[in-house]
């Protein structure tokens, strides 16, 4: 795996996440969250590897791109998000929605893109733009939760998590549109978009490992 900015920010985020797991500071609030972090830094890093090694081949490449990218990285985001604070019960349409999420995908996939033939444009739009959405409520609703009124948000490690995954997606999902259905602006392997891209999801990735650290450096409380 030919070691970038990128891959050296995933393996920092499992070093973290990790470390901070093994020194016993997980709160019960915080071990699902942990877990989760864990299984999408090792997912991420698997897909890159694996992209890394792969031939050149069309059939081999989209599958393997519908399969990590299409699928798993949004459902794991989703599921990320099933297990944060939401005052608005918002948890319970997490599982409903991933399930309408992988049938549209199924249905996609036998009749109009399948997933061994090419990029499953309309599914990556689809579960991207739910963890988009759910990035969106989730920032909003955990600036108006009573609760957090007097707490230091820069102390809870999902504000760091739901701020970097909404910034990170956001201009993904943008340039996945603009890039898909515009092939003239550019492509996913050149061009200097495409490494601010990657440079964002690089500190997303990192983030999430240092995120469970932020009430040990952060006062919890405002004085």
């Amino acid at each position: 795996m030919q070691l970038s900015f990128y891959s050296i920010a995933l393996l920092l985020g499992i070093l973290f996440a990790t470390l901070y797991l093994l020194l016993g500071f997980h709160p019960k609030e915080y071990r699902k969250i942990n877990f989760l972090v864990l299984f999408i830094l090792f997912t991420e890093l698997l897909s890159v590897f694996i992209w890394t090694k792969s031939e050149a081949n069309l059939v081999q490449d989209s599958y393997l791109f519908n399969l990590l990218y299409v699928y798993i990285r949004p459902t794991a985001m989703l599921l990320l998000f099933s297990q944060l604070p939401f005052s608005c019960q918002l948890q319970k349409t997490v599982l409903p929605a991933i399930s309408g999420f992988l049938i549209i995908g199924l249905l996609n996939s036998l009749y109009l893109q399948p997933i061994n033939e090419s990029l499953q444009s309309y599914t990556y739009l689809l579960g991207h733009g739910l963890v988009l959405s759910y990035s969106v409520i989730f920032f909003k609703d955990i600036l108006k939760q009573s609760k957090f009124r007097d707490v230091n948000l820069l102390s809870l490690p999902y504000f760091w998590m739901a701020s970097l995954i909404l910034f990170s997606y956001g201009e993904r999902y943008i340039f996945f549109i603009l890039t898909y259905y515009y092939p003239s602006i550019g492509n996913y392997g050149v061009g200097h978009v495409f490494l601010w891209v990657q440079f964002l999801a690089g500190i997303m990735y990192l983030s999430l490992g240092l995120s469970f650290f932020a009430p040990r450096f952060f006062n919890r409380y405002y004085t």
